[in-house]
């Protein structure tokens, strides 16, 4: 785009034509397309990640895609929607069961109309449920990974306190509510899913395994795999090629998709 201002001005000045000179643009390596091209979204937001690439390969425009996010945090740290919801006009469900996180998620995106918040975490079934975390109120040194661990598993919140020099006196319990399967799906709506995004913290697997993925078939499954052992994972990447989802890994992520 910049290219063609260039060359607009450019063909002005010399009264040239413009075709002469997007050719030589070309040929001097810059990119030159038209502003209403679907593509010209990925111009401004070039991929960084192995799922900004999964993206440009899935979708001609990032524009207007809808989501589902599970375990959304503040909707700032470490998140791989975030530059994408504002600047993409994107749509969709974000949950978030503590409440500290989750004000701060209403703070950055409260007031979006696209965006529906949920103050509640994803489970098999619905009900009440206790999340264990760090008290990062406490310790405010601790480094940024450690900001929103919540897990139902203690023992994992338990082995990262032990590996930040804490005891068990860290750790704080909270109860919070959750929601099922389908009832995430009723409340997302008859629009296709194009992302479905789950960061929480070891428990991806279990729940991608009850979300009805075969019926509901997201494009996209951004999930963490960390916390998962060898056979686990395995067994998931199975089901997953089984429904015709084809994988990439990036540290501790996967990203799945569905080919056109």
């Amino acid at each position: 785009c910049r290219a063609r201002r260039l060359g607009s001005l450019a063909a002005q000045r010399l009264n040239a034509p413009m075709p002469l000179l997007q050719h030589l643009a070309r040929a001097c390596g810059f990119l030159v397309i038209r502003r209403r091209h679907a593509g010209a979204g990925y111009i401004e937001h070039p991929p960084r990640t192995a799922f900004d690439h999964t993206l440009l390969r899935c979708f001609p425009s990032p524009r207007a895609l809808r989501f589902i996010q599970i375990g959304a945090n503040d909707g700032q740290r470490a998140d791989p929607l975030l530059r994408y919801i504002d600047g993409c006009a994107w749509s969709g469900l974000m949950f978030e069961p503590r409440a500290i996180n989750f004000a701060a998620l209403s703070k950055r995106h409260g007031n979006n109309p696209r965006l529906r918040l949920r103050p509640c975490a994803v489970d098999s079934h619905a009900g009440r449920r206790m999340l264990y975390d760090l008290d990062c109120l406490a310790h405010p040194s601790l480094p940024d990974w450690a900001h929103g661990l919540g897990s139902f598993n203690r023992e994992r919140i338990l082995l990262a306190a032990h590996e930040l020099g804490l005891d068990e006196k860290a750790i704080i319990t909270e109860e919070i509510t959750t929601m099922s399967w389908t009832e995430v799906w009723q409340d997302f709506g008859p629009h296709r899913c194009d992302l479905l995004v789950l960061d929480t913290e070891g428990h991806d697997l279990p729940l991608l395994h009850t979300a009805d993925l075969g019926r509901h078939r997201p494009r996209i499954i951004h999930f963490e795999h960390a916390c998962a052992t060898p056979a686990e994972r395995l067994e998931f990447c199975g089901k997953l090629l089984a429904l015709g989802y084809e994988l990439s890994t990036e540290g501790p992520d996967t990203t799945a998709w569905l080919p056109a």
